[in-house]
């Protein structure tokens, strides 16, 4: 694969990076899990990581069947499933040796928290459906709960998100600051990423307290030349592809407004510490939650801790 000569300097330089070796990607087999597997194996491509294909089967159905013949139905499901992933696999010509897969059953949040962490994950790639109202009712959705407990970043694909062209690069990420200094891990994984793919970085910050004016732009609010310095080695080619954005009124549609007129390829978003039962439970979707299912693009999501 061709890359940018000044990108891959900006990368080798930079003391940001991240180092995604082991992904993990989430199938159902559905659609949108489809286009999270084209998000993992692509980024499994550029970063020469190992790729770990999981699918959950949940074993509760199977209790109706009699005890003598659950065994057997187990078992052709999940050979029925290694097949399915083999050929996922194949169509994208991923070399055996770079590729594990995992079919096992069990509650998938749990199953999939219980990988993550034995295997070392870096990145978890997970796509959503967006159905949250009965979910929330009961125990929140799949997605939440592991983008809130993972150990982890997590790729969300959502349910807005097309698939990925053939060959497609992260060339614009949009990236969530909230406060100066910003001392949020998130802020490292938009550098490292932008460097990687020789994009350029905007950085944005929304005044909630300010009704919503698209006419009217504010100085952005934190020191640029700081946090350019904070977070962006000198001589990177990033520091002349950052760009500052404001925003007012609620935080989740100033994001997703921008991310949809500006072609962003990318959000990241560092979230704020929250039970996953709490968050299923509040009387509306959480910021996090409200930008995953409704950009138009993936969302990385980082824990602050």
């Amino acid at each position: 694969m061709w890359q940018d000569p000044q990108s891959t300097l900006d990368y080798r330089e930079s003391t940001n990076v991240v180092t995604l070796n082991r992904i993990l990607v989430a199938t159902d087999f559905s659609a949108a899990s489809d286009t999270a597997f084209e998000y993992a194996a692509s980024i499994a491509i550029r970063y020469d990581a190992q790729i770990h294909v999981v699918h959950v089967i949940d074993s509760g159905p199977f209790d109706v069947i009699a005890s003598e013949s659950k065994s057997s139905t187990l078992a052709q499901v999940e050979e029925e499933a290694r097949q399915k992933i083999e050929c996922m696999l194949t169509a994208r010509q991923i070399p055996a040796e770079q590729y594990h897969i995992v079919v096992t059953e069990g509650i998938v949040p749990d199953a999939l928290y219980d990988i993550i962490r034995k295997q070392q994950i870096d990145l978890a790639v997970l796509g959503t459906h967006g159905r949250r109202a009965f979910k929330k009712l009961l125990m929140g959705s799949v997605d939440e709960e592991v983008f809130r407990t993972a150990p982890c970043a997590v790729l969300n694909i959502g349910p807005s998100v097309r698939p990925i062209p053939a060959g497609a690069e992260l060339l614009h990420i949009l990236y969530s600051v909230e406060v100066a200094p910003d001392r949020s891990g998130a802020a490292k994984y938009a550098v490292s990423m932008a460097e990687r793919y020789g994009g350029k970085l905007t950085l944005m910050n929304v005044r909630e307290d300010l009704p919503a004016s698209p006419n009217k732009r504010e100085n952005f609010p934190i020191p640029v030349e700081s946090w350019i310095d904070d977070h962006i080695v000198r001589g990177s080619g990033l520091r002349n592809r950052v760009y500052f954005e404001t925003g007012s009124g609620p935080a989740a549609e100033a994001i997703l407004n921008y991310a949809w007129n500006a072609d962003v390829d990318l959000v990241v978003l560092g979230l704020h510490p929250m039970d996953p039962i709490i968050a299923a439970h509040l009387p509306k979707p959480d910021i996090g939650y409200e930008i995953v299912s409704r950009a138009p693009c993936p969302v990385l999501t980082i824990r602050n801790v």
